[in-house]
This record gives C-alpha cells, structure tokens and sequence, in this order.
C-alpha cells in the first residue's frame, strides 16, 4: 500500500460525511439530522462515521472548522492598517460566503438562522479586536461589547439576506453598504466620552 493512502482515504471519508451533513442541514435544519440520515447520504456504514466522529456535533464542529480555514488563514496573514477607514475582515467574509454559498447557508441554519457558536465567535472576535484598535479601547468595556454584538447581528442579518436572495451585488458592494452603515457610527460610539458607570458626558 503507498505511504499516504490511508490518510487520503480517511480525507475523503471524512469530506462526504461533512459534505452530507451539509446537504441535509440545508434541507431539513440540524436538529432534524440523524447520524443514520448523514450514513445513508454518504453512502458509508455507521461503523466508519463512529471511526471517524464520536457524534453529529463533533462532525459539525469539524465542518464549521474547514469553512472557517480559508478565513483564519486569510486573517493570520493580514498586516494592521490602524489608519484604514473599515473592518479590514468583512470583505473577505462576503467572498468567502459566495465562493461557498450552499455550505454557508447551512451552517448559518438556513431559514431558522441557528449561527453556529464557531462562526459567531470567530466573527465577534475580528469585529471586537478592529473596534478597539481603532477607538484606542485596548481592554474590554460595556460600550465595545455593546458594538461588537450591535455590529455581528448586522453583518449576519445582511448577509443572510443577501445570500438568499441571490441578487447581483457583488461582495465588494454589499462589503461597502455594510461598512457605511454601521462603521461611522460605531466609532462614534466608541470615541465618546462616558462618565464612571457607563453614563455619557453632557455635550
């Protein structure tokens, strides 16, 4: 046997396990999904997906995880532009989603909007680490965690409705809306002086 088979075999297997899992959330929604509905889409046995996954979470978890590879690598590489006037992230969260419309829509829970806790996370931390970047709030505070999760409920609603709707708006556009939107008024937000206990000074 040639070195390295096993484990391109073990790939594969585990591709179509994800792939299935994917294919049926999109129908059906998570909660519906059995492991005997995963096995008979993949066409392997209950044995394999039990030699690969302890359960149907764990093998969502691996999933989500190969959809947000391209994105963590993607921010890995990227330089800090403190003086850039937008999240530097979010461009590259509406291609992605494009390039991999049908396994996003899933994952995102289709139409019960179930976000994975994976991928909010990973979305409230880019959005969490640019706003305190660009404010000069270097340690957590109400008012940024107020932001950050003002600003992942827009982008996930936004691009909820632009996945499904398949409109012709490119990810540069709908990149630009968003970042118009709600960017300036974050700042602002953030920028504002508060008085001890969260209150705002006077204008």
């Amino acid at each position: 046997m040639p070195v390295g088979s096993i484990d391109r075999r073990v790939a594969r297997t585990r591709g179509l396990l994800q792939q299935a899992l994917v294919k049926l959330t999109a129908e059906k929604g998570y909660a519906a999904v059995t492991v005997e509905d995963i096995c008979r889409q993949a066409n392997v046995g209950r044995s394999t997906f039990y030699t690969h996954y302890p359960d149907k979470d764990c093998l969502r978890k691996a999933a989500i995880d190969e959809h947000l590879k391209p994105l963590q690598t993607r921010d890995t590489g990227r330089c800090s532009q403190p003086d850039t006037h937008g999240f530097s992230f979010s461009r590259s969260v509406f291609e992605h989603a494009l390039a991999t419309r049908a396994m996003h829509r899933a994952l995102l829970g289709g139409s019960k909007r179930e976000t994975p806790e994976e991928i909010r996370d990973w979305i409230s931390q880019q959005i969490r680490s640019e706003l305190a970047d660009l404010s000069g709030h270097r340690e957590s505070g109400t008012e940024l965690e107020i932001a950050t999760r003002f600003v992942v409920g827009a982008l996930l609603e936004v691009m909820h409705w632009w996945l499904d709707r398949d409109t012709d708006i490119t990810p540069a556009e709908i990149d630009r809306m968003f970042q118009q939107m709600v960017f300036d008024g974050m700042k602002t937000a953030l920028d504002a002086p508060t008085h001890a206990g969260g209150k705002r000074h006077p204008s």
